[in-house]
């Protein structure tokens, strides 16, 4: 019974057309006594291809293998409300599950909560990011493409990254700043088109630039770029509060001045970007609309935006101004109109953007993989280059 079982199993499993695979599975332990269920679940979870286990592209099914009082799912998918997804456990077993529809391209970070206060990560997922609160289980459906450009290659040049402790007395604190030179820049002779990004360290450790611009360079998918990577120190209040005007001076009069002193940078600001994530993108868009002159491409991701910005794009002049957006269709869900009016705003107006929407949620995971559509549009390779 046991043996014929599992066969049955794992042809059903591993069929295309398995819709029905999970509900047949739940309908024959149900039928089965209990002294069976253990070695139905046993054969279950060996014949599985992966977990959590996905049908027809995106019928999704979080499983889970222990004891316990509740197991819940929260994630990116429910705004990590903890009991949006509880999981029901098979009577005489100790298999949990719940399922969910995604989208067949969908990426997603997500955890389970176990006995209501318990995080832990899927122990039966191989895959996981890594984010500013830690790690989270990362859902990947079948059609999702996961980023080449992020990864390490030993075969490819590197650029050389170093840093600079930078003391401003408006603000009244010091920032290690970072600054990523592009193969070559030794050796050359040649300006460089500049790009600084906000969240400056995490955009190292976590979304993986320095890769990316290593990565994108190698290939000639942009222009060799230098990356200046500026870390907050009163995140809230820098981006998003009362010291932006400060911070929007800190980079105008004296960050970006110290780079082209510095460094063999293009003055042009056609030839320089801002770029940044969640309040990071707001910030990004407020030294974009204020100074123009400055920064000609601004790139924003998930992104606040605060409701001056619009009011600038829509009641003054024409600004000499390229955009980037992008938003997840499972980000904050507040965040998700601010973009789409702009959008709206820039294309009414005849801007140059891209804007683009991802099945993906705030996160990391999200923003690293999309770092190269803005390089790509800002800075495109050319063979005069």
């Amino acid at each position: 019974m046991r043996q014929t079982f599992a066969i049955l199993l794992i042809c059903f499993i591993v069929t295309s057309g398995r819709t029905q695979a999970f509900d047949e599975f739940l309908a024959r332990v149900a039928a089965a006594p209990d002294s069976e269920k253990p070695a139905f679940v046993d054969s279950f979870m060996n014949a599985a291809p992966q977990f959590p286990l996905v049908e027809s592209d995106t019928l999704l099914y979080f499983i889970f293998r222990g004891n316990a009082s509740s197991v819940t799912v929260l994630g990116d998918f429910n705004d990590w409300d903890s009991s949006a997804c509880p999981m029901t456990r098979i009577t005489g077993t100790d298999l949990w599950y719940c399922s969910e529809v995604f989208e067949s391209d969908a990426r997603l970070d997500y955890q389970f909560v176990l006995n209501g206060s318990y995080w832990i990560l899927d122990p039966l997922n191989p895959n996981k990011v890594e984010g500013g609160y830690g790690a989270n289980s990362e859902l990947r459906m079948p059609a999702y493409a996961p980023a080449p450009e992020i990864d390490y290659y030993s075969d490819i040049p590197h650029g050389i990254i170093t840093d600079t402790l930078f003391y401003n007395a408006g603000l009244g604190n010091s920032r290690t700043m970072k600054v990523y030179l592009p193969p070559g820049y030794s050796t050359s002779a040649d300006s460089f088109c500049v790009i600084l990004f906000h969240d400056g360290l995490d955009f190292l450790s976590l979304g993986k630039a320095n890769n990316i611009l290593d990565y994108l360079i190698a290939h000639k998918e942009i222009q060799p770029v230098i990356g200046v990577f500026i870390p907050a120190v009163d995140r809230p209040r820098e981006y998003a509060g009362d010291l932006i005007p400060l911070y929007i001076s800190l980079v105008v009069d004296e960050i970006m001045p110290w780079v082209e002193q510095k460094y063999r940078v293009k003055t042009n600001a056609q030839m320089h970007a801002t770029l940044g994530v969640s309040n990071g993108g707001n910030i990004a868009l407020w030294l974009g609309v204020t100074h123009p002159e400055v920064f000609g491409n601004v790139a924003a991701l998930s992104s606040n935006v605060q409701h001056s910005i619009p009011g600038i794009l829509q009641n003054g002049p024409m600004l000499n101004l390229r955009f980037y957006l992008d938003i997840g269709t499972y980000d904050i869900p507040e965040l998700i109109p601010l973009v789409q009016d702009l959008r709206r705003i820039l294309q009414y107006h005849g801007y140059v953007y891209q804007h683009r929407e991802y099945h993906e949620g705030h996160s990391w995971g999200n923003w690293r993989a999309h770092v190269d559509n803005a390089l790509e549009l800002f800075f495109p390779y050319s063979k005069r280059n």
